[in-house]
């Protein structure tokens, strides 16, 4: 029988990926060096936790207002209850020459909101690349301009630790682009047919924000895009409308979408068709507020089901154990 569930935490936070210090590495000088003062100064955003064949745990995350841009940086453990978990110092950077972060903001480097998954021995990273440096039209686009079309990019690994950027025919590591501002992959496989949800907007407008989704069977080629969620309701600008976390639990496609980081404010909704989270209105399929911030759940090593938050970014990556609440239908 089919239940309708609602997510609950079930456990207090542990800090797992904290604020890493990346003056070293990326130094202060440069255009953005007025951030470095910023409460937000290598605040960690979106981040995914996997673990790989030999049983280590690892979670990367987009660390933003660094002196660079946003990059994506590295933490892993053997002991998954360890907090924090240990920085290794990796860092990865937009890589301009396979099209990414094209003539972005202020000039800044900008990559963003890693997503893993393992598929017969090998590891798929999808990531936001963001600006490409036209808008849908090919015309040229610079900034923040909100024509400017954007990406989602992938690389692969034999290990979960070495990691190739993936080059399409042209050479460029993106797999699709748009609508609008491309970010925060979930991939979810539906009766073996992969969906990449995400976020953007449409039609060069940033007050039309939605999640989106593409399928394929390859994970490389990408069908066109469809609008499945946006609530008119709550409509707010594109930042009210971010990070899509998709899950199936008992009969029923469960969506996360967040509002706002700081006030943890993330709203979750329930449909039994995975291309259909209410467009323009999505009161039916409202399920209520679950009290984290870019949330992506996944299964601990003692079967426990986590979710990760970054309610706080400047203090880092946090994790808490969730339980689901049964609701029988009527």
């Amino acid at each position: 029988m089919n239940c309708r569930l609602k997510p609950v935490l079930d456990g207090d936070w542990r800090t797992v990926a904290p604020s890493p210090d990346l003056t070293a590495k990326l130094g202060r000088a440069g255009f953005l060096e007025e951030q470095a003062t910023r409460v937000e100064h290598n605040a960690v955003v979106d981040n995914h936790v996997f673990c790989d064949a030999l049983g280590i745990w690892h979670c990367w995350a987009c660390v933003r207002c660094t002196a660079v841009g946003r990059v994506l940086y590295h933490w892993k453990t053997e002991d998954f209850f360890a907090s924090p978990w240990q920085a290794t110092g990796e860092v990865l950077r937009c890589d301009r020459t396979a099209g990414e972060s094209i003539h972005d903001y202020h000039g800044q480097e900008w990559i963003q909101s890693p997503y893993f998954i393992e598929v017969d021995g090998t590891y798929f990273m999808f990531y936001g690349g963001h600006t490409t440096g036209v808008g849908a039209d090919g015309n040229p686009a610079h900034g923040d301009d909100e024509r400017n079309e954007c990406q989602m990019c992938l690389m692969t690994s034999p290990d979960g630790v070495t990691w190739t950027r993936h080059r399409n025919a042209a050479g460029l590591s993106r797999i699709f682009v748009g609508p609008g501002e491309v970010r925060d992959p979930c991939l979810l496989n539906v009766d073996g047919v992969w969906h990449c949800y995400y976020a953007g907007y449409e039609a060069g407008k940033r007050h039309l924000p939605g999640f989106y989704v593409r399928t394929s069977d390859d994970l490389t080629n990408w069908s066109e895009s469809i609008c499945v969620h946006r609530d008119l309701d709550m409509a707010g600008g594109r930042w009210d409308c971010e990070c899509p976390h998709v899950v199936y639990r008992q009969g029923y496609f469960y969506l996360f979408r967040t509002e706002d980081y700081y006030e943890s404010r993330t709203h979750v909704y329930r449909s039994e068709d995975p291309l259909d989270f209410g467009v323009g209105e999505a009161g039916d399929k409202y399920v209520g507020l679950f009290p984290v911030a870019a949330p992506e759940l996944f299964m601990g090593p003692d079967g426990q089901e986590f979710v990760t938050s970054v309610h706080n970014p400047p203090l880092g990556a946090q994790i808490a154990p969730v339980r689901w609440e049964t609701r029988p239908t009527a």
